[in-house]
């Protein structure tokens, strides 16, 4: 039986309150008071912390060559003044530089070949872990203007009557 005067629980109990969640549920207290009580607050931090989690990587999970990259989840795709605030956004972990793509620079292969299957790859590889990669993020992920991407793509669309191919030796 514990006795009344438990000094050791008394003063480290204290101790499992110091969590990321508390902190969270108190500053949501302090700015938005209006919001609710204790466990308003401490359900919001729950949350906040749900989608931390789902975008956090450890380094080991992320390897030599790839990035993390954000795109529109694939079943909220965009639409005419949607701004991409207003989409979901799903985090993918991609292949920005391949032995494919080191092997087309020796070989000394068109920039607008490797550059090509390069972005069909990362496109792909979103599409597959539920992400659409807009013209811009391949734009801003290969270091071209996305009027030279866009190109790229829409030539590529009208020569294999497809709007996604499965591989870049048939282009």
């Amino acid at each position: 039986m514990i006795s009344k005067n438990d000094y050791v629980r008394k003063r480290f109990a204290p101790m499992l309150d110091k969590t990321l969640k508390i902190v969270l549920s108190h500053r949501i207290a302090d700015e938005f008071p209006w919001i609710g009580g204790d466990r308003i607050c401490e359900l919001c931090a729950e949350l906040i912390l749900e989608v931390v989690c789902k975008h956090m990587r450890t380094a080991e999970s992320v390897q030599h060559g790839q990035c993390l990259w954000m795109g529109g989840r694939v079943d909220d795709p965009p639409a005419r003044r949607k701004r991409i605030r207003d989409t979901d956004l799903v985090l993918a972990i991609l292949d920005f530089s391949t032995a494919d793509d080191l092997q087309a620079i020796l070989t000394r292969e068109a920039v607008s070949k490797w550059l090509l299957c390069k972005a069909i790859r990362l496109s792909e590889q979103a599409y597959a872990k539920g992400a659409l990669l807009s013209n811009v993020d391949l734009s801003e992920t290969l270091n071209r203007a996305d009027n030279q991407i866009f190109s790229l793509l829409a030539a590529h669309e009208q020569v294999t009557q497809k709007s996604c191919s499965p591989s870049c030796d048939s282009s």
